[in-house]
């Protein structure tokens, strides 16, 4: 297998390092977090260097990329911490609009979103669902003919504090967990009956839970067919999923060379840290985790395109490996530098409670684990 990116996508990856280093540094964050962890400037120069459609098709206002090129930027970001939700808008959102069949929508939202323009975010996730995306018990029940009123609450909307629109999954028909009846609908942010409270989590990033209480929609706001939009989410999320996995071994990649450096300049006893063998031992089993993380997000890259059950089960393996890696490169980190790496004012901590957010993001390791299990119990039997 050929893990060479081509010229298009080696140049992605360093006018991204270039750009992302320069204008991302650690040091300059705290005005970013304080203003909701977004900028509207910054936004549009991301727009002007065609992020939010690297993996969109030509047709739907993209660049005929796929789930690598989203992978390449997100694993650049991952090294920097990037702040502002890119991931909830141009990978999650994007793709669940590219993925719902509806002509109508992607002609509306999905080039505002390749421009800058607009900044729709997906509400799917509720607190008992654990990752597991057909799990909707927010509910929608046609009040008259063509207006329905949606009723239940989400929790933890990446980039729900700068939504200016959300898609709200719902259920119309089926039981909690059935992968039939599931329903998309674009509803406003100040709609009557949508409350919505932001909330900031310990990477510095900010979401947001929604409740709803029979908040008045029309037929006109729904995304796709009605009761149909399991495919949808299922596609949205597998790109989100490989796009974290991604990120985190940027994460663990940054993490590990600070603290290369760090032991090389630090020292102990009149030496400096790295001449010590245990130390050095410990480096080493981080940056096997690194690889062996890298080599998983590999495989998920080459299952995007396969059979629905073999994506889903590399995608499982890879989520499971990478959060358990990153951890374990991260909390490393934080060992070897000592005090210091818990204090607020210096970078490595941070490494360290962004992976802990990815790691719970969209299902925690242990949550795979258990799918991947339970699909193997289905297959022996």
């Amino acid at each position: 297998m050929d893990f060479q990116l081509s010229g298009e996508q080696q140049m992605l990856k360093d006018s991204a390092r270039r750009f992302l280093e320069t204008n991302c540094a650690f040091e300059h964050r705290q005005p970013l977090i304080d203003n909701g962890s977004f900028d509207v400037t910054r936004w549009a120069t991301l727009a002007d260097l065609g992020w939010f459609g690297v993996s969109l098709s030509e047709e739907q206002g993209g660049f005929g990329g796929g789930a690598i090129e989203t992978a390449i930027l997100m694993e650049e970001m991952g090294r920097v911490l990037f702040l502002e939700p890119y991931w909830a808008i141009g990978v999650l959102a994007a793709q669940t609009i590219a993925a719902s069949s509806d002509s109508l929508w992607s002609e509306v939202l999905l080039p505002a979103i390749v421009a800058g323009e607009a900044r729709p975010v997906l509400a799917h996730n509720e607190p008992e669902a654990r990752g597991t995306v057909e799990f909707v018990s927010t509910t929608a029940v046609e009040s008259s003919p063509g207006r329905w009123r949606l009723s239940g609450r989400k929790s933890l909307v990446v980039g729900g504090n700068i939504a200016d629109r959300f898609i709200v999954s719902a259920r119309t028909a089926g039981a909690v967990e059935d992968r039939y009846g599931i329903t998309l609908f674009v509803v406003d942010p100040g709609a009557d009956g949508m409350t919505v409270r932001n909330i900031r989590l310990i990477d510095n990033r900010w979401c947001a839970d929604i409740e709803l209480r029979d908040v008045e929609v029309g037929e006109d706001s729904i995304i796709g067919a009605l009761g149909q939009a399991f495919a949808a989410l299922d596609e949205g999320h597998a790109h989100a999923t490989v796009a974290l996995c991604a990120e985190a071994v940027g994460v663990m990649e940054k993490a590990l060379w600070i603290t290369r450096d760090y032991i090389k300049m630090r020292k102990q006893f009149g030496v400096a840290l790295s001449t010590f063998q245990v130390l050095q031992h410990r480096m080493s089993e981080m940056l096997i985790e690194l690889e062996l993380a890298r080599s998983m997000l590999h495989r998920a890259l080459a299952a995007m395109s396969s059979h629905t059950d073999a994506r889903a089960a590399a995608l499982s393996a890879t989520k499971a490996h990478v959060g358990r890696s990153g951890k374990f490169v991260c909390a490393q980190s934080i060992q070897l530098h000592g005090g210091i790496g818990v204090t607020e004012e210096y970078v490595i901590g941070h490494y360290f409670k962004r992976m802990t957010t990815i790691e719970y993001a969209l299902g925690s390791s242990h949550v795979h684990i258990e799918r991947l299990a339970e699909a193997e119990r289905k297959r022996a039997a």
